[in-house]
């Protein structure tokens, strides 16, 4: 079981000093029953993020999807322009990107340092944080100084001098981390459980577990739609939210017909991946193989493996209640088509999940978007996935509905940074309605309008 404590940003697009995004209950009583908790930790399970137009709400969002890629994929083109570029200073400063995860009964920080506008990574640790908050490193380098430490975390003596071999490698090599490193051919470095595997552990939960969607994201890492019994569970979920469709099926079509819509060599990224992932499932009987849904501006399209690494391809169509006819995603509504995008948040079965979601309300009237939050609070109640959205939507700024930590700001401050808070810090009463309290200014991060036009 697997669950994220807070992601830490610096220096990124519109965020300079480091901000934190905390997924920490606070001392509330309302909602308990949807919190996680053990003894070392009481996590939160959604986070509704407010703001004004331009505040950094989806900059926030760029953060996590680019944190995951990089961690997965290295430096690409274009990441060198994306320090803070409202101050010259941070131009040649360190951008820092920090997460705090409980990965079963343990808690882990990983952490890297990168000069983007060189790409250049200058510091790179990962530790295990023990319930007296002491640090016990996994390991913590410097490339550019030629540092590298072997933490007390790796046992015994054997096991931290073969990591040192790996070390030696990349000892002064700014370009790629050591997480990612570890996670490059060496399954057989993890095959018997050792403490060697907390590198597979953490890349594997920022790579799979964390399911980022950022607007416009044409590429999701949902599996409902690969398996044909999950299919009356979707439409059943569809029609909950007043969409009338009496069936939704797939269509088997040729590879050529989808790389008319969707480009070569993204389809070969996401056939590699795939194979990637079939490789590392450890029940080959398992019926449910990995898929990956894309979408263009006018289809959804999923693509599946076997156990022999063939691929299928198929689309979607969708019969309405009241039509004999079927109908192609383009024909479809825009809030047909975002809950299709998402609906899988309310029907995932996992326990290791970590949805990321911009603009929760887009496309969507807000009554549906409303209900959308509130069948995934009741689903929080007996699963450990976690929800973090940002909205405009102000209904959902409800104390009945959500509690005062599950509902957090990103406000512009004078000189154009964005900054991170929580409602917690602020004292309002219960009684309250929070939503006027927010139109009214007290809480900030709302547009500041001026009556002068220029």
């Amino acid at each position: 079981m697997t669950m994220l404590i807070y992601f830490k940003i610096g220096n990124f697009l519109s965020f300079a000093e480091p901000q934190i995004l905390n997924m920490a209950a606070g001392k509330f009583r309302n909602f308990s029953e949807r919190t996680y908790r053990n003894n070392t930790c009481k996590l939160l399970k959604f986070k509704s993020i407010y703001g004004a137009n331009a505040s950094g709400k989806s900059n926030l969002i760029s953060a996590f999807a680019w944190f995951q890629r990089f961690v997965v994929n290295g430096f690409k083109r274009g990441s060198y322009t994306l320090y803070c570029k409202l101050d010259e200073y941070y131009k040649e400063q360190p951008s820092s990107f920090e997460i705090k995860i409980k990965i079963e009964d343990k808690i882990f920080v990983y952490g890297f340092n990168t000069i983007l506008n060189s790409s250049s990574v200058v510091k790179e640790y990962l530790y295990e944080e023990l319930k007296n908050q002491t640090k016990k490193y996994v390991f913590n380098r410097e490339p550019l100084k030629g540092k590298f430490m072997v933490g007390t975390y790796i046992s015994p003596v054997s096991m931290a001098e073969r990591i040192k071999i790996y070390a030696e490698d990349i000892k002064n090599d700014d370009s790629i981390l050591f997480l990612k490193l570890m996670n490059q051919n060496k399954d057989s470095l993890y095959t018997k459980k050792s403490k060697l595997n907390v590198f597979k552990d953490v890349y594997n939960w920022i790579r799979y577990t964390l399911d980022v969607n950022t607007t416009g994201n044409s590429i999701t890492n949902y599996s409902f739609f690969a398996n044909n019994d999950y299919l009356d569970m979707i439409v059943n979920k569809l029609n909950h939210f007043g969409l009338d469709i009496e069936k939704l099926n797939f269509a088997e079509i040729s590879e050529e017909k989808l790389t008319s819509d969707f480009p070569k060599d993204i389809l070969s990224d996401i056939k590699e991946e795939l194979i990637t992932q079939n490789s590392i499932q450890t029940d080959k009987s398992d019926a449910h193989n990995p898929s990956v849904m894309i979408r263009s501006n006018a289809n959804i399209f999923v693509i599946g493996i076997d156990n022999e690494n063939n691929f299928t391809y198929r689309t979607i169509e969708l019969k309405h209640k009241y039509s004999f006819a079927t109908f192609s995603l383009k024909e479809e509504s825009d809030g047909t088509v975002r809950l299709l995008d998402i609906i899988e948040i309310l029907l995932t079965q996992s326990k290791n999940k970590v949805y990321i979601l911009d603009e929760v309300n887009r496309t969507f009237h807000p009554l549906l978007t409303i209900q959308f939050i509130k069948d995934f609070l009741e689903l929080a109640k007996e699963r450990n996935i976690q929800l973090i959205v940002t909205t405009h939507e102000s209904q959902l700024m409800d104390l009945k509905l959500l509690r005062k930590d599950e509902i957090g700001f990103v406000n512009k401050t004078d000189n154009g940074h964005s900054e991170m808070y929580s409602l917690s810090k602020f004292d309002i009463r219960f009684d309250k309605i929070a939503v006027t309290e927010y139109f009214k200014g007290h809480f900030k991060a709302i547009p500041e309008m001026s009556d002068k036009e220029s």
